[in-house]
């Protein structure tokens, strides 16, 4: 698999290893739900063909980084060991963004699974970003565009899922993460509570003509209230 200049291409022969000795942690473990049908398919497979060498395990440090529903699948299946490729990453940060790459080059990634990738990959990068000023701006839009291309979506996306993440009620967040709601949805109902509502002033002369309709209607008969109109009428027109 092709992957960005970025990340470190030192990559060990293919190996086989115990599937014991291989190590299922955060943030790698639960970052892509494992689709219980998928698993199903590759179990039976592994059971008529074995393990197909041409998809081999990635790890770092013996961490599975992609794989994890091969490996679930050849230990279903009671496979003693399975076929390796061990990588080397500068850190965590650059093996997680591999393993998304991985994933979105071999699928489309669903609503929520971007969502969980860009809350793993944010909560890495807030602790090094520069204070809110003019400079931060600029570094926060370069990372909107380094975020879209590691997901494989626009950078205005990235945005919005931001927003989603940092103001969307849990009921959102879950809808989105469900299918039921598209990102730009759960934007915009996001957004829409974040909008300050139109404030509407009271409007003194209409309060006043109201009270005096009412006294007009407490003190004349219908005839009286026709020649009090026709009087207005003729005030209006002389003034």
């Amino acid at each position: 698999m092709k992957m960005s200049s970025k990340f470190c291409n030192i990559e060990f022969p293919l190996v086989q290893v115990p599937v014991w000795s291989l190590k299922m942690e955060e943030p790698f473990r639960n970052l892509f739900p494992i689709r219980q049908t998928v698993l199903a398919e590759i179990i039976d497979d592994m059971n008529v063909n074995g393990f197909d060498f041409g998809h081999p395990i990635v790890v770092w440090k013996m961490i599975v980084v992609d794989g994890h529903t091969r490996l679930k699948a050849a230990i279903a299946a009671g496979l003693e060991t399975v076929p390796v490729i061990c990588r080397q990453f500068n850190d965590e940060n650059e093996a997680l963004e591999y393993a998304i790459r991985c994933q979105r080059n071999r699928r489309n990634l669903t609503n929520g699974e971007l969502l969980q990738c860009l809350q793993q990959l944010d909560m890495r990068k807030k602790a090094g970003r520069p204070a809110n000023n003019s400079s931060c701006s600029m570094s926060r839009g370069k990372s909107s565009v380094d975020l879209g291309e590691t997901l494989g979506i626009s950078c205005k996306k990235v945005e919005r899922l931001r927003a989603i993440n940092a103001y969307a009620t849990d009921e959102i967040k879950e809808a989105l993460r469900q299918g039921k709601y598209s990102i730009n949805r759960a934007y915009e109902e996001t957004m829409r509570s974040r909008r300050p509502q139109e404030k509407i002033e009271p409007d003194t002369d209409a309060e006043l003509v109201h009270s005096i309709m009412a006294d007009i209607h407490a003190r004349m008969n219908e005839i009286q209230i026709r020649k009090l109109v026709k009087a207005l009428q003729i005030e209006l027109a002389n003034c």
